[in-house]
């Protein structure tokens, strides 16, 4: 299955993969355009942020290679040789430890408003 980027905007590409060619009658109501088809998912992704305006690439087979060769791919590398279950598991782990050790504790949220008995009503109007 070859997977491709979907722009929804300048800046807006989404991953999808494809097992037919999107034409604008599959997918026009998705994308305003379709690039690929690449050959891998980590391909995909390095072009997507990387790739875009990188005078080296000419074909799928080259991109391919660049992202392959690109130590900041390691871990979409890594992700796609896993399977569905240890992927999953794998990112609650990582969502977990960055909860867990973040240097920035999320803020304690505090009530704005609150409800009141009938009782606390009355005593607040006496």
């Amino acid at each position: 299955m070859a997977f491709y980027l979907g722009r929804r905007s300048a800046d807006d590409l989404i991953l999808f993969s494809s097992s037919s060619v999107p034409t604008k009658r599959s997918h026009g109501h998705l994308f305003t355009s379709v690039i690929g088809p690449f050959k891998s998912r980590v391909a995909a992704g390095w072009f997507a942020r990387y790739g875009r305006n990188d005078l080296r690439v000419h074909s799928a087979e080259e991109i391919e290679q660049l992202a392959r060769a690109d130590p900041r791919m390691q871990q979409a590398i890594v992700e796609e040789k896993m399977t569905k279950e240890e992927l999953a598991a794998a990112r609650e782990c990582s969502a977990l430890d960055s909860i867990e050790y973040s240097p920035d504790p999320l803020p304690t949220l505090q009530a704005v408003w609150q409800i009141q008995t009938k009782e606390e009503q009355n005593a607040q109007l006496v």
